[in-house]
Parts: C-alpha cells; sequence; structure tokens
C-alpha cells in the first residue's frame, strides 16, 4: 500500500496533505547538510518516541533506542523539544549549539518538529502513526556547507537576512534544507486557498477559524 493513503480514516485528507508526508519521508531517508541519513532516521525514532509519551510525566517515560549513537547532547536535546519545547530558551539554545553546533541543532528541531506534525495529524485523524521509511539507496552524504547571507536578528540561531517572509517562515532558514522540510508538510497543512482573503465562505467564519488557532497555539504554549 501507498505509503500515507490514509485510508483508513473516517476523514477524508487533501491530496495535497498526504503528498506532502510522502516527500517529507522520502526526505528523511537522505542525508541533510549536517547529518548522515542514519543519524537522521535514529533523530526521527528518538522524536516519535518522546512525542508520543509528551503527557506522561517524565519518570514514565521510556527512551527511544535510535539505530545509531547519536551524541547524549543530541538526544537530550530532541527530548526536550518534543516534550517540553515551552522551555527552550536562548541559555539553552546556546549550551546545545556549543556542544553540537548551530547547524546540527537546527536540522535536529527540523526533523523533530516535523515528526511531530505528522505524527500528531494520524493521532487526530484516528489512524496508526506511519512506520519510518528505510535509509535511501543514494542517501548522500552531508554537506555541511552554510548559506551566505547569514545574521542575527535577535533570534536562538542566526537566520537569513534579509527575508521575504515572515520570520516563522525562516526560523530554520540556517540551514535551509532543514527549513525545507519543515515547510513542505507545515504548509500545506496550514494553509489552504483563500488563505489571505479576509472573508471566507466555508463552514467556520475567519474569525471561529483565527480563535481556534489561537486557543491551540496557547495550549501548546507557542512562542509565536
Amino acid at each position: 500500500m501507498e505509503p500515507f493513503s490514509y485510508s483508513a480514516s473516517d476523514i477524508p485528507v487533501d491530496d495535497p496533505v498526504a503528498e506532502s508526508h510522502r516527500q517529507v519521508w522520502d526526505q528523511l531517508g537522505r542525508s541533510g547538510t549536517w547529518w548522515t541519513a542514519t543519524e537522521i532516521l535514529a533523530i526521527a525514532e528518538t522524536a516519535r518516541c518522546a512525542f508520543a509519551q509528551r503527557n506522561q510525566p517524565p519518570w514514565q517515560r521510556t527512551a527511544a533506542s535510535p539505530g545509531t549513537q547519536l551524541p547524549s547532547e543530541a538526544v537530550s536535546a530532541i527530548e526536550r523539544i518534543a516534550t517540553n519545547p515551552s522551555s527552550v530558551d536562548r541559555q539553552w539554545v546556546d549550551s546545545v549549539t556549543s556542544q553540537i553546533g548551530d547547524g546540527h541543532y537546527v536540522e535536529l528541531v527540523a526533523v523533530t518538529a516535523t515528526m511531530a506534525m505528522v505524527d500528531i495529524f494520524a493521532e487526530g485523524i484516528g489512524v496508526p502513526v506511519e512506520p519510518l521509511p528505510q535509509v535511501s539507496s543514494q542517501p548522500g552524504q552531508p554537506s555541511r556547507k552554510r548559506p551566505d547571507g547569514l545574521g542575527d536578528i535577535g533570534a536562538h540561531v542566526q537566520m537569513l537576512e534579509p527575508f521575504g517572509y515572515a520570520n516563522v517562515a525562516r526560523a530554520l532558514s540556517l540551514v535551509p534544507s532543514a527549513n525545507q522540510l519543515f515547510r513542505t508538510t507545515s504548509v500545506p497543512m496550514y494553509s489552504a486557498p483563500g488563505m489571505g482573503d479576509l472573508v471566507w465562505d466555508t463552514p467556520l467564519q475567519r474569525p471561529q477559524v483565527e480563535l481556534a488557532a489561537s486557543r491551540v497555539a496557547a495550549l501548546n504554549e507557542c512562542f509565536y
């Protein structure tokens, strides 16, 4: 069966959303800019395990057993981002990046956040999470190249400057491939035709959608 068919769900899933999840799964099997393909999948497995236990007390959580030995600092960062993101601050990020590097950190955040999006979507429509992919037959090698045009805009890490979109769209732009991974599925899951219109002719009107989104963001202690 094709990955992310969502045929088991009673809720119809738009093709762009399902296709974005398939694209993300394909990318997870390949090397990123800073982590190898095997390490990327280890990050994904660790993130999935941690996120699935996010509502349990820390002393009841069990650690994932990734297929490769990630640095302990990376594992701790994944678990914190997946289970307690509101505690992430500049001091903590500075500590993590001093140990694993800011490029590694940003790519780790992208994979962890992407796993959370895909898995909570499955939870929301009542289907099992998709098994993680295998390493691609052509995984490539990390380039470990930093893009030109990075600047300090007062965030926890450097970002591209200038940038033509909102800060939330460039939060991970220190690693463009990681930013693209995150936005591959966040954009179709968040946006829809007419998203920029102030008046919607839909079952839920624009103010109602904004109220629901704001409430969910507040419950999740979303920075933005």
